[in-house]
Order: structure tokens, then sequence, then C-alpha cells
């Protein structure tokens, strides 16, 4: 039996609390989280108590980890303007890296993080969780297997409503960090993200020119509250994505989904839903709900594909295979989002770099 990889946490808060502890616990046969590091002492005692990480495994600098900690790789959840540091930094450690999105907040990180990666040999990978839901693995079964046709036209949706105070003056600050331009905030790299490489591997062909409107239009901060893109592939097939911090998310489109409509068919998937997944057709005389259940970790769902994710990272950590979303994958999404704050700029297609 595979020992299990031992991992070390840089960055032990929301997110980690909220998803990645519940999934490291569940798999617990893949990996055991040995050290951890974190500015904020609460987060340490929090992650430390429930993974059972003893004291002198608990870092406030991350690169005291990285030196005296024995692990084999690393997962990031920091902020976004840190990424490409820690990554960076953990590759010259010769540690595998698991980085939280975006990897970084400009090409120019993203490149230098994948020339730490390749000079250092070291395995690397983003989290792309949404595409490891259960909904979303059976919808990319069923195009691939064609069962309802050749992919013409994708959607993607998430329209929310930030609390009255969101910004640097939030309480919360993981909410307050992603509401400013210096920490890599903003609505379509925080939020939109995850849509573009939905409805992107939904179409099956790369987004190749974007046209945007990514812009402030409600609150008192200096990134964008709101995206509109609409996006042409490589293949001339075309998709849009909607992303909104300042708008109530519509009853009849129940939050966060994606979808393609095909020569023959439609498959829309919802996240956090209890029917999330839809298949229309002629031949089943309309839109049937199929019977695709999330797994339950522990006491919470396996909300958003974290769960999938890191099982199929853990499992291409100990055999030796290729990281299910690569860095490259990682870059191109993020040349998408940079595509589209140009493409506002500028008021014209812009070809993804």
């Amino acid at each position: 039996m595979t020992k299990p990889i031992r991992l070390g946490l840089i960055g032990c808060g929301g997110i980690v609390r909220l998803n990645h502890i519940s999934v490291f616990l569940s798999l617990s046969d893949s990996v055991r989280v040995v050290a951890l590091a974190d500015l904020a002492p609460e987060n340490l005692e929090y992650a430390g108590n429930t993974l059972e990480v003893p004291p002198a495994q608990r870092y406030t600098d991350y690169r005291d980890m990285l030196a005296k900690a024995e692990i084999d790789a690393v997962s990031i959840a920091t902020p976004h303007s840190l990424h490409a540091e820690h990554a960076i930094q953990a590759a010259e450690a010769g540690v595998a890296i698991i980085s939280e999105k975006p990897m970084a907040t400009s090409l120019e990180e993203a490149d230098a993080i994948l020339a730490a990666v390749k000079h250092n040999g070291v395995p690397y990978t983003v989290i792309h969780n949404l595409l490891f839901t259960l909904p979303m693995q059976e919808a990319l079964a069923q195009l691939r297997a064609g069962k309802v046709g050749k992919p013409i036209f994708g959607r993607g949706q998430l329209l929310g409503l930030k609390p009255a105070d969101f910004g640097a003056d939030h309480a919360n600050p993981a909410m307050a960090w992603r509401a400013q331009k210096a920490i890599g905030g903003g609505c379509i790299i925080d939020t939109a993200y995850h849509e573009i490489y939905s409805v992107e591997a939904l179409m099956g062909s790369p987004v190749q020119y974007v046209e945007a409107r990514v812009k402030t239009m409600h609150f008192d901060i200096d990134v964008d509250d709101i995206a509109i893109m609409l996006f042409e592939h490589q293949n001339g097939t075309v998709s849009t994505v909607s992303a909104s911090w300042c708008s109530p998310a519509p009853t009849p489109e129940r939050g966060r989904w994606c979808e393609v409509h095909t020569t023959s068919g439609s498959i829309r998937v919802y996240h956090r839903d209890e029917e999330p997944l839809w298949r229309f057709t002629r031949a089943e005389g309309g839109w049937k709900s199929l019977d695709v259940l999330e797994e339950t970790i522990k006491e919470s769902p396996g909300i958003g594909g974290h769960f999938g994710c890191y099982a199929a990272v853990f499992d291409a950590l100990a055999t030796g295979s290729e990281m299910p979303v690569p860095g490259e994958q990682a870059r191109h999404n993020l040349a998408i989002v940079e595509a589209a704050r140009q493409a506002t700029d500028e008021r014209r297609a812009i070809e993804v770099r």
C-alpha cells in the first residue's frame, strides 16, 4: 500500500475551514497533513487541532515550514497576490505544489511559476474544483460519448449580491481582500474564473477570442463587481459568461449554473442544487432531471468539487501521472481573464495570449 502523501498547508483561512479540512480528513488513506503555515494564530489553532498537527509543526512563516518540515507537497490557499511567491518558493524547496485558483494575478507571474516548476522538476496543479463535481463529470462524460450531439453554444452564470459593507473595511478579512486590486481581487478573477473554465470544458474547444465588459457598477472598490463576456472558441463555436457581485441571483435560474447547447440536445449543470444535472433531447420530450447526487463528506456536503479534485491530485502524485489541471491550463484561464480586461479597455475583441 502506498504511504499517504505528507502535506503542508500554506494558508489555513476561510476556504481551508469550509472545504479543504473535511476533504483531507476524508482522504486519510491518501494524504496526511503534517505541517501548517499561517500568519493568524487562530487559523493555526483551528486547523492544527482539527487535523491533529503537533504544535511544533505549526509555523507563522511558510518559509520555515518549507525548510524544516518533512513534506512531499504543499497546498496553497492564500490571497491571490501571494500565490506566485508561495508557489515559486515551494518549487525551489523541491516539493509538489497544489494551488488554489488563480495560479497568479498576471501572466508574467504565471510564467515565472511555470519556469520555476520546470527548473526544479516538481509537479504543479491548480484547483479548478467545479470540473470535479459529480454533475459536471457526468455532463462531460455524456458530451464525450456523443449522447447529446456536438456543442454549438454555451453559457455560464453566477449572479450574486455581496453585503452592503463589502470592501476593504469589511469585518471579515477573507471578504475584504477579494475587493482590493493590490491583493488580486475582483469579480472576474474571484468568481467568473470558475464559469470560464466550466463553459470552456463543456464546449470542448479552447477560447480564442474574447469580447467583454468588466466594470465596477455598484461598490466603492477599486476592482470590478460585474463581468460580462462573449467567447469565440478555436473551432468557431461561441459561448457567454456573466458574473456579478451586485445583483440578486434570479430564483428561476437558481444561482450558479453552466450549460451547453448542441446539434441534438442540451446539458445544464446547477452547482449546489438538489437537482444538479438536466438534459434536453427531443426524444425524451424536453428537459429531464438526471439522477446524480453529490457525495457527502462527514457532516459537510462535497461542495464545489474539492473532494473529487483533491482525490485526483493525490492519485496523480502517488502514481507519478499527469496532474489533473496542469499549469498551462490554469495559465490559459488567466489569459482569458486578462483578455477580458483588455477587451473592456479597448472596446474590441482580443485574442487570448
